[in-house]
């Protein structure tokens, strides 16, 4: 069990479950609550069952891309992570990819029947969308340069959005919720860009042609150090925008509490040498996004409830 348990990457199953609890509960719900102060009326969205569906659904296409990214990183991980495959060792290929199907076609289905329910079925493509995006990026385009990267961030990002999607009278206040998303990607983007940095040595040998690999570290680590800036610039400009003149929180304390681990881990990336203090900044970016998806926590009881 623990095997399977580690194959599905339970630990970022749960976030994702909670990034998609604080999207309801955090922003969706207080702006429907609000909104029925003003008009006397509820406004029409999921109910409980239809969300936990759409919930279920993110998990088991998210389960699903874990898995069929490990059957075909079996001889990569061998080089970059040597005795800590699972497949192959402690779950047999044919078994795991059985679980594959077992995870994503269900995640799929229960996508479109959520859309077929509120009558959206073109939201249906969304599900479809990131399932077939995980394929593609294990088969293909994780070997492929920046495209592969690209792609993690959207399926990201997207997984921070899906319940505001889904919600279609929440549209006139999802700018705040493509904020949290647009971070999701930054944040995504960078970290998956240092973890190619640190599987440099069994990309090499496979032939990939990551940014590492086709441009060498120092290149790499300017442009992971530019994204930090940009994600950093684009912070400043949504609470300089958002918060400039609340009375609640200091904007220049909102800027401190968002920035400062920005600067932390561009310090990280920058005096990195070694495979393990690219992985260690890997796990503080990680850390990061995690924290700052939860702050949705911190909008709604500051400003929301």
């Amino acid at each position: 069990m623990i095997y399977f348990l580690k194959l599905i990457r339970l630990p970022n199953l749960i976030m994702i479950a909670v990034t998609q609890f604080l999207v309801r509960y955090c922003l969706i719900i207080p702006a429907f609550l609000t909104e029925k102060k003003v008009t006397g009326e509820m406004p029409v969205h999921l109910n409980k069952i239809q969300f936990l569906l759409l919930v279920l659904s993110t998990l088991l296409i998210a389960a699903g891309g874990y898995i069929i990214n490990d059957i075909y990183d079996t001889e990569i991980d061998e080089i970059n992570r040597p005795g800590k495959n699972i497949i192959g060792r402690n779950i047999s290929e044919v078994a795991a990819m059985k679980w594959y199907y077992a995870f994503t076609f269900p995640g799929i289905l229960f996508g479109f029947v959520v859309a077929f329910q509120i009558d959206k079925i073109s939201m249906a493509a969304i599900p479809l969308f990131c399932a077939l995006s995980l394929y593609m990026y294990s088969t293909f385009y994780k070997k492929r340069f920046v495209i592969g990267n690209v792609i993690i961030a959207l399926v990201t990002s997207l997984s921070v959005l899906l319940i505001g999607l889904f919600e279609p009278e929440f549209y006139r206040n999802i700018i705040y919720l493509l904020y949290y998303a647009a971070f999701a990607f930054e944040m995504s983007l960078i970290r998956e860009i240092i973890k190619d940095a640190e599987d440099l040595d069994g990309d090499e040998r496979a032939q990939c042609k990551t940014i590492p690999v086709k441009l060498g570290l120092p290149k790499t680590k300017l442009i992971i150090v530019s994204l930090i800036t940009f994600t950093i610039a684009t912070i400043v400009f949504v609470l300089h925008k958002d918060f400039w003149q609340n009375t609640v929180i200091s904007f220049w304390n909102l800027v401190a509490i968002f920035s400062v681990p920005l600067l932390a881990l561009m310090y990280l990336v920058g005096t990195a040498k070694e495979k393990s203090d690219y992985h260690y900044a890997s796990l503080f970016s990680k850390i990061f996004m995690s924290f700052g998806i939860i702050s949705m926590a911190g909008l709604w009881y500051y400003f929301l409830r």
